[in-house]
């Protein structure tokens, strides 16, 4: 038994932008390279992208403290998992149904929109090789977000594991680990019950 109250449950959507964005700008690369194909290259690391590092770096820090606060806030492994329960509900349609199709759609949109601001590099290569190279990746990020989405709780309690100090929050445990009923051997065959000899060989 644990003694703590929450006010709300963690909210992961922050978390969420903050990939859609990371995934629109690797979209964005995508369409221009299926498009221009080595011509990319001198646009890729040029000053006209300045402004994606940049989008990448803020949405990387914010998913970081995010991911973060709640590592920070959570009594051990279990707690952890339980809390990426609860938030997973807070993702547009609760991280279910139509969550493959809307995410799709929102780096799609961001993507092309960022690809004509820029004024359309590849408007004069192949257009629908860069459309189709840019749905391509967000279909395959949106599927590998899925996936990671339905064991981050899992894999969260398991490197809580190995990093959280459960001295860390003693406090908030009725019953100390000192209390608890020692482990048993590692081989059954050296308990004193099992180690007598059968009914039959035994004297009476």
């Amino acid at each position: 038994m644990r003694i703590r109250s929450k006010a709300a449950p963690f909210h992961l959507l922050p978390t969420y932008l903050s990939i859609v964005v990371l995934g629109s700008i690797v979209a964005h690369l995508a369409s221009e390279f299926f498009a221009m194909g080595t011509d990319a290259d001198a646009i890729a690391l040029s000053p006209r992208h300045f402004y994606l590092g940049v989008a990448a770096l803020i949405a990387a820090a914010i998913a970081a403290q995010q991911m973060l606060a709640l590592w920070r806030n959570s009594l051990g492994g279990r707690d952890l998992k339980r809390e990426l329960h609860i938030a997973l509900e807070t993702l547009p349609f609760r991280g279910r149904g139509g969550f493959l199709i809307f995410t799709a759609a929102l780096q799609f949109g961001i993507s092309m929109t960022t690809v004509v601001g820029e004024g359309c590099p590849f408007c004069g290569h192949d257009v629908w090789a860069g459309v189709i190279g840019a749905l391509l990746t967000i279909v395959l990020l949106a599927f590998a977000a899925r996936t990671i989405g339905r064991r981050l709780p899992s894999l969260a309690a398991a490197i809580s594991a190995l990093f959280i100090d459960p001295a860390r929050h003693a406090d908030a445990v009725v019953v100390s680990r000192a209390a608890a009923a020692p482990l048993s051997p590692r081989f059954v065959w050296f308990e004193q019950l099992y180690n007598r000899p059968p009914p039959s060989l035994s004297i009476a």
